[in-house]
């Protein structure tokens, strides 16, 4: 279905930027959004721990001396700290 319909623009620049970093269409950005605002249990445990994976697997792209990678509650707490990056 087509339709029109104002987007503040620091929100659309939000979404496009999304849509080109992933090399999607725009409208695929939008459609994701509004499906996980309108699932029911969109915060479910299924969905934390894939937006989760997701955040992980950039940090091990990331720049870092030590890959993040999966870890438990006490090696977060465990892990050395590096001063200075």
């Amino acid at each position: 279905m087509r339709t029109t319909m104002e987007i503040p623009d620091d929100l659309f620049k939000k979404a496009k930027l999304r849509a080109v970093q992933e090399g999607v269409a725009l409208k695929d950005v939008v459609t994701r959004a509004l499906v996980r605002e309108l699932t029911p249990g969109s915060g479910s445990a299924a969905l934390r721990k894939a937006r989760a994976g997701r955040l992980f697997r950039e940090l091990d792209k990331a720049d870092n001396t030590l890959p993040v990678g999966r870890l438990n509650r006490k090696e977060i707490y465990d892990r050395p700290v590096l001063r200075g990056h």
